[in-house]
Parts: C-alpha cells; sequence; structure tokens
C-alpha cells in the first residue's frame, strides 16, 4: 500500500510518500519526503545513487512521517550539504533547507 501525505512542517508543505513493507511483512516501510529542491530518504534508499545523479539529499532514519521529521540526519549528500544539511540536525530541519 502506498500512502501520500501533505506534511506542514514548520509553515511550509512537504510531500510525504510512504510504501508500506515493501519487503513483505515484518519488513520496514519505505519513506521519502519530497521538498522542493531535495529529498529526505529512509535508509532503505540508496545514498550511493543519490550521490551519483547529483541530487541534494539526506538520510534519516524512521518508521512513519513524524519520525523522520523528528529524528536526526544520519548522511547527506554533498548537494545537501551545499543547501546547508548536516549530520545531527532533525529532519525537519533538514526538509526547511531542502525546501527553501
Amino acid at each position: 500500500m502506498i500512502q501520500v501525505e501533505m506534511l506542514d512542517v514548520n509553515g511550509q508543505t512537504i510531500q510525504g510518500i510512504c510504501i508500506k513493507a515493501p519487503g513483505g511483512e515484518g519488513h520496514p516501510n519505505m519513506l521519502v519526503l519530497l521538498c522542493k529542491k531535495g529529498y529526505i530518504m529512509c535508509g532503505y534508499l540508496n545514498q550511493a545513487a543519490a550521490e551519483k545523479f547529483g541530487d541534494a539529499a539526506a538520510v534519516v532514519g524512521g518508521s512513519n512521517f513524524d519520525e523522520v521529521l523528528a529524528n536526526p540526519v544520519k548522511a547527506v549528500t554533498p548537494e545537501g550539504e551545499k543547501m546547508g544539511v548536516a549530520v545531527g540536525m532533525s529532519g525537519a530541519e533538514a526538509a526547511m533547507k531542502l525546501n527553501g
């Protein structure tokens, strides 16, 4: 099942996409938060591919949108770093940088 939700992050709209347990029962959800200039992805997705394509992206763990927004950034692509995203900031802070 795919869930699409428009999220309010400090007054800015971010599109959240959740694919429920894509590997089957017992697997984590696949989450992506689409921002205007980049995206936040869960650890399920491939950071190396994001870097290869020059994407501004951050990796944040979580099993739902609220957790992804609250949890710290674990990794960031070079393009994301150029936009001010840094390891350790919250997913919400990263979303604001990638949406600005």
